[in-house]
């Protein structure tokens, strides 16, 4: 075999460890278990605006299980949105067996998404508005 094809089988065998490890990692987050994740109240001006919208966060944990910090990854292009899940975030614990030393120094990314139905909003009292993470 010559020393081309030997250094090709390597870099294919090195790209496929780091696919997998990015895959392991990506699973890891998918799996966590919420000790308290309480959803944030949302503002009347929030209501009233019918805005919704998605945020990305990036969260790093304490070694309890706390948010340590939130910081906003892709913005939802609203700022009262962005504040909003940021701010509660910062209010969720996970639980501690399911954190991973990653966790702790690079931390996890998590989606938020805001809806609202307006024309259910102008006839309902109260306003109904949920957020979802995936």
């Amino acid at each position: 075999m010559s020393q081309q094809t030997y250094s090709n089988r390597r870099s294919r065998r090195a790209v496929i460890g780091a696919v997998a490890a990015v895959l392991l990692a990506c699973a890891g987050s998918v799996q966590a278990q919420w000790a308290a994740k309480p959803a944030p109240p949302l503002p009347r001006s929030v209501l009233d605006q019918a805005w919704s919208g998605s945020v990305v966060l990036g969260l790093v944990f304490e070694s309890n299980g706390n948010v340590r910090d939130a910081q906003i990854l892709r913005s939802s292009g609203i700022a009262g949105l962005d504040e909003i899940a940021r701010d509660g975030a910062m209010k969720w614990r996970l639980d501690p067996a399911s954190l991973q030393a990653s966790d702790m120094t690079y931390g996890r990314r998590h989606m938020i998404k805001f809806y609202q139905n307006p024309t259910v909003a102008r006839r309902v009292e109260p306003v109904k508005a949920f957020w979802t993470e995936r």
